[in-house]
């Protein structure tokens, strides 16, 4: 007979000191896929600055690559659970498969040119999102499928136009921590 092993993290629950934290996504930070362009300490306000560029030629493979970014509107909703029956009258479920979408509502030229070359073509990526402060993906980034899926142009004139993203994750979620990227200041 089977033992199996129950674990019980700690949970959180204070009447006085809770901890909220609000909505949207507010920044995407991206790369290139290979192991060597992880950060090494994502809590490192100098490795971040000495990464993040928006215009920096990419670097030869096995070199850390430039880290860009855009400033978004964006949620990630509840992911999609399959439940599935295995032996023994249990239940187990697939791995969450998340879908993120997300706005960037600067249109400008170099944007433009961004989605002219990229749009309908997805890449895998290293991602990092921020939200209310927190940055989600800690060391390594969430390995994501990243589309450029084009541009809303909408019908009234006081609507702005923004430029779509949508993400694509198979996995969980990983614990926040305080953001140090500056890209806020």
């Amino acid at each position: 007979m089977a033992i199996c092993v129950t674990t019980m993290p700690a949970a959180g629950a204070d009447l006085c000191n809770f901890e909220l934290h609000f909505g949207r996504i507010d920044a995407v930070l991206y790369t290139r896929a290979e192991a060597t362009d992880a950060m090494t300490l994502a809590s490192d306000a100098a490795e971040w600055a000495d990464r993040i560029s928006n215009s920096d030629a990419l670097t030869a493979s096995g070199t850390p690559a430039p880290i860009r970014y855009h400033y978004v509107q964006g949620e990630w909703p509840l992911p999609e659970l399959t439940e599935t029956e295995v032996s023994a009258g249990r239940v187990a479920f697939t791995n969450p498969k998340n879908t993120i979408p997300l706005a960037v509502d600067d249109t400008g030229a170099t944007n433009a040119a961004l989605l002219a070359t990229e749009q309908g073509t997805t890449k895998r990526r290293r991602v990092w999102l921020i939200a209310d402060g927190q940055l989600h993906g800690g060391n390594s980034g969430y390995l994501m499928d990243l589309t450029y899926t084009g541009r809303i142009i909408p019908g009234a004139r006081t609507e702005k136009q923004t430029i779509q993203i949508i993400l694509k994750y198979e996995g969980k979620q990983t614990a926040p921590i305080t953001s140090v990227v500056p890209i806020f200041s």
